[in-house]
């Protein structure tokens, strides 16, 4: 089945196509996380000309989420003046985009936007990091970002209709895959469409996998 999210990527953080994907919502465009590799992919994807607002939601700093943030900030503000509202919970994502050299006004930062709840979950000690539940589009969407324990989601997965779930062959600061699979599969039976993300490893997690949850 389709996902609501068009993924323009599902790899992890060492691989060519940063997790990161899109949902146009009327006549706005949500980005969710925006890795070093992601500015190339989108930078002619859209006529940003047609969208009343373009949000980034950001679930993390770290490089394959938020990497090329800021140049794709210039890029809308510069190219099209249009101003990019960064959605997040990040504590320091200010600092970041100053440091970045992010003209201010070529954006704005919020928690509170799109109806997005963010979750906050586990991930590495060196940044806070953020999962999120939205719904769009007719649909109830929950999205682990990064993370490395399904627990911050259980309160909610049960009324979703899709469940986005970082996946690793080897575990440590995300989801170990062979450890959630039976959760994985309640959660499915409850009647959600399971989407597996952030891969480190595709032909094992195919294998494993066996076509019981869509990747």
């Amino acid at each position: 089945m389709s996902s609501t999210i068009n993924f323009l990527g599902k790899d992890s953080g060492f691989g060519d196509n940063n997790n990161s994907g899109y949902i146009e919502i009327g006549n706005d465009l949500m980005i969710i996380d925006c890795g070093f590799a992601v500015f190339n992919n989108i930078k002619n994807r859209f006529d940003y000309n047609k969208y009343n607002n373009i949000y980034v939601v950001i679930t993390h700093l770290h490089n394959d989420h938020a990497g090329s943030l800021s140049q794709f900030i210039l890029y809308c503000w510069f190219i099209y003046h249009k101003k990019v509202i960064v959605v997040t919970k990040c504590d320091k994502m200010r600092e970041f985009l100053e440091i970045s050299g992010t003209v201010d006004e070529g954006y704005e930062i919020t928690d509170n936007a799109l109806g997005i709840k963010f979750i906050k979950t586990e991930h590495v000690a060196q940044m806070d990091a953020y999962g999120f539940k939205i719904d769009v589009n007719g649909r109830k969407l929950v999205y682990t970002g990064d993370t490395c324990t399904l627990d911050p989601y259980m309160p909610y997965v049960d009324d979703c209709d899709e469940f986005y779930v970082d996946t690793s062959k080897f575990g440590g600061v995300h989801l170990k895959f062979e450890d959630i699979i039976d959760k994985l599969k309640e959660i499915k039976a409850n009647g959600t469409n399971v989407y597996l993300m952030h891969i480190d490893d595709f032909e094992y997690i195919k294998k494993l996998n066996n076509g019981e949850f869509y990747m």
